[in-house]
């Protein structure tokens, strides 16, 4: 082992002084030493002060437990090890009723809130959507939610460079409507927060994007395409019960203004016929006809023509008995669209209460 040279004591039957050299020598390794100490203890300090956040995070992750419900999420979306540090980081919780409410605000008859992120506190509180049809939803949901989590940490330079691309996205699907209209739910909801709102949105929903940001998402995310699919198999329950909505609905308008349009004919008909029956009545009560053949021919003539209104009202009678079941399955599908939209937070439309009078 080598001596220390000033630490050792020399024997007391040595006189001689340590030699001057390497004296120096060891003063300048343990001058050394402390100044490596010192060194490192300000290092630890700058980093300390550099990376409070990341301090904080991997504390709330070891102080978090989450149930199989968030693990699930988590596998299903495919997060990545940071991506699942920084949402377990987030402490997410379900809720439902008021206690949803009270986390993330009050939803809208046209905007269900299904999860929120609240710098405030660094939490996720995520909405417990339980209608087995709109299975995927969630996770996608906790993604969003994971991406805001994500922003919130971003440096300043980080953030001003990917507004560049998400810019350049929201551009791309610009004249999509329902983009669109949650643009605008966001910007009155939310001010100054669209390049937040925008990676989040852009990140769970669309494809084929910029390389630069979905190597950003990559981060987080082993393959985001599992996320959009996710997306769109949820979106896909409520766009078939649209469509076929909106199908049925214009059906009903053509179909409406068809009988309407026939019963006009017919009721014009039907009083045509009544004044030309009530003046060949007249005619045949003052014997106002030339001969039996022409009392007949006159009389069959009208026969037929009632023949023929009793002919043209049964098929608008057919019409209006189609109209009927038409309707009645447009009644369907809006109380199947009025429970999935109860299943994602969506309050049921305000309906007036009638004055009694009293």
């Amino acid at each position: 082992m080598p001596q220390i040279v000033g630490v050792m004591p020399a024997p007391e039957s040595d006189t001689r002084r340590p030699s001057p050299t390497r004296a120096g020598a060891g003063a300048v390794v343990a001058i050394a030493v402390a100044a490596l100490v010192q060194a490192a203890v300000v290092l630890g300090v700058v980093w300390i002060a550099n990376n409070e956040q990341r301090i904080a995070d991997q504390f709330a992750v070891w102080r978090f437990v989450p149930d199989a419900t968030i693990t699930a999420y988590a596998d299903a979306a495919g997060l990545t090890d940071e991506g699942r540090f920084l949402f377990y980081a987030s402490q997410p919780r379900i809720e439902s009723g008021d206690a949803f409410t009270r986390a993330c605000g009050a939803s809208s008859e046209e905007f269900g809130i299904l999860g929120c992120y609240l710098p405030a506190t660094r939490g996720i509180t995520l909405y417990d959507v339980t209608d087995e049809r709109l299975a995927g939803l969630e996770e996608v949901v906790a993604t969003h939610e994971l991406l805001h989590a994500v922003w919130d940490r971003l440096p300043s330079a980080e953030r001003d460079a990917l507004a560049v691309l998400l810019d350049a996205e929201a551009q791309r699907h610009a004249d999509e409507p329902e983009f669109a209209e949650t643009l605008a739910f966001y910007a009155e909801a939310e001010p100054g927060q669209r390049y937040n709102e925008l990676h989040s949105i852009i990140g769970t929903e669309f494809d084929d994007l910029d390389p630069a940001l979905e190597a950003h998402y990559a981060r987080y995310v082993h393959d985001r395409a599992v996320v959009v699919a996710l997306h769109r198999t949820s979106s896909a329950v409520f766009e078939q019960f649209e469509a076929r909505a909106g199908t049925l609905v214009a059906q009903l308008e053509d179909l409406g203004a068809a009988i309407d349009a026939d019963y006009a004919t017919y009721t014009a008909e039907v009083e045509a016929l009544n004044a030309d029956i009530e003046a060949f009545n007249r005619r045949a009560d003052a014997g106002d006809f030339g001969s039996q053949a022409q009392f007949e021919a006159e009389r069959n003539a009208l026969l037929a023509r009632g023949d023929e209104l009793d002919a043209f009202y049964a098929t608008i009678d057919a019409r209006a008995a189609e109209y009927g079941v038409l309707l009645s399955e447009l009644d369907a599908i809006n109380a199947e669209l009025a429970v999935l939209n109860e299943a994602i937070n969506i309050d049921p439309p305000h309906v007036p209460e009638l004055d009694t009078g009293t």
